[in-house]
C-alpha cells in the first residue's frame, strides 16, 4: 500500500512483496509526479531485458554462427538461450569471442555448463577474489558437483588460470585446504 501526504509531500510504503516491486515502483513514480516532481524519463525501464531489437541482434548473430550446434550434449539448454538468459546484451562480446575462437564456447569445468568465455566474463565483471567466490557464490558449482570431482577436475584448474592467472595454483590449493570434504558415506542403521 502506498500512502501519500500531499501537505508534507511525504510518501509512505507499507508492505509489498518482491514479486510486486515493479508495480509499487510505478505507483511511487505516479505519486512523485502528482506531488509536482517532473520525472526525467518516466518511460525508462532500468530492469529486465534490453529492448527486443538487441535480443534479435543477439539471436541473429548466434544463428549465423550456428552457435546452438556447439551446445554440449550434457547441457540443459541451447547455448544461445543460456547466454541470453544469463547475460542479456553482455553476451554479445561473448559471441564475438566464440566466433574468433570456437574453444571459447566449450564447457570448461566437467559436470557443469560453464563455457570458457563465461569464466572470462566472471573474471572481468564479477570481482571474484577467491575460488570459493566463483564455485559457491557466483556459479553454485560446489553445490552441484561433488567435492572430490572438483578436486580432480582439469577444467577447474584451467578455470583457476583464467580467473587468477599466475596465482591459479595458490587459489586452487587454498580452496581445497579450507573446504575439506566432510561428507560421509551412507551407512544404513542396523535392524533392531
Amino acid at each position: 500500500m502506498v500512502d501519500t501526504n500531499t501537505e508534507s509531500a511525504h510518501i509512505s510504503i507499507f508492505g509489498g512483496k518482491l514479486t510486486d516491486c515493479l508495480n509499487v515502483g510505478d505507483e511511487i513514480a505516479e505519486e512523485v509526479s502528482r506531488l509536482g516532481v517532473t520525472l526525467s524519463d518516466p518511460n525508462f525501464h532500468w530492469y529486465g531485458e534490453p529492448a527486443k531489437p538487441v535480443k534479435q541482434q543477439f539471436m541473429d548473430q548466434a544463428k549465423r554462427m550456428n552457435l546452438d550446434a556447439m551446445t554440449a550434449s550434457t547441457s540443459s539448454e541451447l547455448l544461445s538461450t543460456r547466454l541470453w538468459r544469463r547475460y542479456a546484451d553482455q553476451a554479445l562480446p561473448m559471441l564475438e569471442k566464440i566466433r574468433q575462437d570456437p574453444a571459447q564456447g566449450e564447457i570448461l569445468i566437467e559436470g557443469t555448463e560453464y563455457i570458457r568465455c563465461e569464466l572470462e566474463h566472471a573474471r572481468d565483471h564479477e570481482m571474484i577474489t577467491q575460488l570459493e567466490d566463483f564455485l559457491r557464490r557466483r556459479a553454485k558449482v560446489s553445490l552441484v558437483v561433488h567435492h572430490e570431482q572438483l578436486r580432480q577436475s582439469k577444467g577447474l584448474k584451467e578455470a583457476c588460470r583464467v580467473l587468477f592467472g599466475d596465482d591459479a595454483d595458490e587459489h586452487f590449493n587454498n580452496y581445497f585446504k579450507q573446504n575439506r570434504d566432510t561428507s560421509q558415506p551412507f551407512t544404513p542403521a542396523a535392524n533392531a
